[in-house]
């Protein structure tokens, strides 16, 4: 199939074909990158903590984030949060889970903490409002889960699809609202997923509470958000191959 795709896409190629092949180039090095469903790039490229420079996933799909967490909890300094911008697409079926098994996948080398946040203003350039957050997934665990519903008594169920932020960071982290104070109170409680009332993020507070390690947060109900150039190349190429049809 490569080669068959090599041979087609060489120098004697129409037009609108050969925006197709530049295309898919720049999704084969996608793919090439990030081989399969998982997502790695924090690896090699360290995802930021706030939503200005979080790690944008950009693959089609994916079943499961990896990263890294560095530092220690007594002697201060290092990296204690990533956070990285996605779709949820189907928002009944959210999964976040760091909890292993018993909540779908996923395993973290310290104590986890998750917070989902969806994005707002001007697309990724905008604001950051709080939705879930979640430290212990049940009594007995350090793993972190998140699904679509609060269970803090809010009873509030996250129905809007669009481009949120998901945070991952070490146990004593909190999120901060614009006004410094804490939004996820009722976090504190294993087993707690706290929603956080759309309040604006305005970041982060605490001390770590245990050393950094790798992590792999399964996902589900999840997509990447497509790389602008690739989409671009695509859409042209799709306007193009309409037009020489209708010649």
């Amino acid at each position: 199939m490569n080669s068959l795709r090599r041979r087609r896409c060489g120098a004697n190629v129409v037009p609108a074909f050969a925006l197709l092949c530049a295309a898919s180039s720049v999704l084969s090095v996608g793919s090439a990158a990030y081989a399969g469903p998982i997502w790695d790039d924090d690896l090699t490229e360290d995802a930021e903590a706030l939503p200005a420079g979080a790690q944008v996933v950009t693959t089609a799909v994916v079943g499961e984030i990896r990263g890294k967490l560095s530092g220690s909890a007594f002697m201060g300094g290092g990296d204690f949060i990533d956070m990285y911008a996605l779709r949820i697409t189907q928002p009944l079926e959210l999964k976040f889970s760091t909890g292993g098994s018993q909540t779908g996948g996923g395993f973290a080398q310290f104590d986890s903490r998750m917070f989902l946040f969806r994005a707002a203003g001007d697309g990724l350039n905008g604001d950051a409002l709080a939705v879930f957050g979640n430290d212990d997934a049940f009594p007995g665990t350090t793993g972190s889960f998140l699904g679509s519903t609060a269970n803090d008594g809010s009873g509030f169920v996250l129905q809007s699809p669009g481009i949120y932020y998901i945070a991952i960071t070490v146990d004593g982290i909190n999120a901060l609202n614009e006004n410094g104070g804490q939004i996820f109170e009722g976090i504190a409680n294993p087993g707690t997923i706290a929603f956080g009332n759309f309040q604006k993020f305005g970041g982060w507070g605490g001390q770590a509470a245990s050393n950094g390690g790798d992590y792999a947060i399964s996902v589900q109900g999840i997509a990447g958000i497509p790389a602008p150039g690739a989409v671009a190349l695509l859409g042209l190429a799709g306007i193009l191959g309409r037009g020489r049809r209708r010649s």
